[in-house]
């Protein structure tokens, strides 16, 4: 049997989480506890009832991550490489490296000390610019971070096991609806004989 003809599961490994109303709350598939949150299928055939917490539980689910969190890592990624470069300005153009002669020559010329004076009046201003710059990365940030410690994930992957057991309930649920049609059919159960028995 080649891959085209392979049986294709009536859903797939994809559930979107939903919010109901409280007055529509039922118990959570794991601890059983009243919950609003539901976690069904594109084609909504199979769909429970679960607490946010068990989401968390990379044993019960993974999120997936969509295009707004991909996004928002990638932000994350950029601040993070432009507070090591800011941060590396800012070390450099600390006062305590202004002003030192590296030269053998002890005695300095009246026009360079005036030309170091410009110099060091441009390096604090310098300065004072990159540590501004710093620490509106750090707080920007901070922000982004705690954005993604946050995210509200909308489409999750069951565990395997997890998955597989949905499957198994929903063949279940399924050829039990199919025998109570048949159960209903005429002719299914033998009919009281209406004839006169012999004797």
């Amino acid at each position: 049997m080649n891959k085209s003809q392979q049986i294709q599961p009536p859903f797939q490994n994809k559930y979107n989480l939903r919010s109901v109303s409280s007055q529509d709350s039922k118990s959570c598939l794991i601890c059983y506890k009243p919950t609003t949150e539901v976690l069904i299928t594109d084609n909504h055939l199979d769909f429970f009832y679960i607490c946010k917490s068990h989401l968390y539980d990379e044993s019960f689910a993974k999120p997936i991550e969509s295009k707004e969190y991909e996004e928002l890592k990638n932000e994350i990624t950029k601040l993070e490489i432009q507070l090591k470069e800011v941060g590396k300005k800012v070390e450099e153009t600390k006062p305590y490296l202004w002003g030192i002669n590296w030269s053998k020559d002890k005695k300095k010329k009246e026009e360079d000390k005036d030309k170091d004076k410009e110099d060091d009046k441009s390096k604090n201003n310098n300065h004072e610019s990159y540590k501004s710059k710093l620490k509106e990365i750090e707080n920007n940030l901070t922000t982004k971070n705690e954005e993604l410690k946050n995210f509200k994930f909308k489409s999750y992957n069951l565990s395997s096991t997890i998955y597989k057991n949905r499957l198994m309930l929903n063949q279940k649920k399924k050829y039990n609806k199919e025998r109570i049609e048949k159960i209903q059919k005429d002719g299914f159960f033998p009919t009281v004989p209406t004839h006169e028995i012999s004797k």
